[in-house]
């Protein structure tokens, strides 16, 4: 993982405002409900700094963005295929998600088409 990566988060709910998020993207958004998941920043243009997860990618004001501390803990990303250390199994990272208890990613991993339930913690998995 690129330790000059850029990690945040986007609390935006309809309430704060739809002036924080690019008019061709506010309908997008507002499915894709981005409460808690961590995006990778892209680039800032402008008004607006481009933010993805996956292949989700969406401009937003700078206002909303909490950026995150780079940590250790990041190993990886959204599409990277993990083993589970515990069990074997393998996955792909389908979304990466803050802790805020534990301040702290976890992923939920896609196995055999289906995203599991369980949070999974960087120690727990390794990339393939």
């Amino acid at each position: 993982m690129d330790n000059n990566v850029i990690w945040a988060l986007c609390p935006w709910f309809e309430e704060n405002g739809e002036w924080l998020i690019h008019p061709d993207d506010l309908e997008r958004m507002r499915a894709f409900r981005p409460y808690g998941v961590v995006f990778r920043v892209l680039g800032e243009d402008g008004k607006y700094v481009t933010i993805c997860s996956g292949d989700q990618v969406f401009r937003v004001r700078r206002e909303i963005l909490k950026m995150i501390e780079p940590k250790e803990c990041w190993r990886f990303e959204v599409g990277d295929a993990v083993l589970v250390r515990a069990s074997r199994y393998s996955g792909v990272v389908s979304s990466i998600h803050w802790h805020q208890k534990e301040s702290r990613p976890f992923y939920l991993l896609e196995v055999g088409g289906t995203i599991k339930s369980r949070r999974y913690w960087p120690e727990e998995l390794e990339k393939i």
